[in-house]
């Protein structure tokens, strides 16, 4: 599947993009923004979850927690200590390749009926790579900007 593929790659330039960040920029939330660049990289992990495995009745490989930390309408203003830096970007490259093996593995055969705060419906699994590819391209943007204020 294409689609699948795509995520992958588009995930390798999102790292590049960030690889030679400190710890402290990708915690720094810029003047006039309400996240940093960790949380639109772990936003873009929980968003995967949710609207490929969760919404298709799949166990999603992170916890509540790591969903609490960086879902919808979260910041790290929110967090109580810095959520795992490693883990975020390890997840960001691994995310591609398990989806992938479980596309290819028939895994996606029921999928929730989602409307997406911008009011797009998903009903498939289809529908939500296609979603992702959007949702991911807003926060690169967000993140290429920050990156510049860092």
């Amino acid at each position: 599947m294409g689609a699948v593929e795509t995520q992958a790659r588009e995930r390798r330039v999102i790292a590049r993009m960030i690889a030679n960040l400190s710890d402290e920029q990708l915690c720094l939330v810029p003047d006039g923004h309400r996240n940093n660049i960790l949380w639109n990289l772990g936003h873009l992990v929980s968003s995967h979850q949710i609207l490929l495995y969760k919404l298709a009745g799949l166990p999603m490989g992170v916890t509540d927690e790591f969903v609490a930390a960086f879902g919808r309408g979260t910041s790290p203003a929110d967090w109580n200590s810095t959520p795992d830096i490693g883990q975020v970007k390890t997840l960001l490259l691994e995310q591609p390749v398990t989806l992938k093996q479980d596309y290819e593995n028939g895994r996606f055969t029921d999928y929730e009926r989602y409307t997406t705060s911008t009011g797009i419906d998903l009903e498939s699994c289809e529908d939500a790579l296609a979603f992702n590819h959007f949702h991911e391209g807003v926060h690169t943007g967000v993140i290429m900007i920050q990156k510049k204020l860092v």
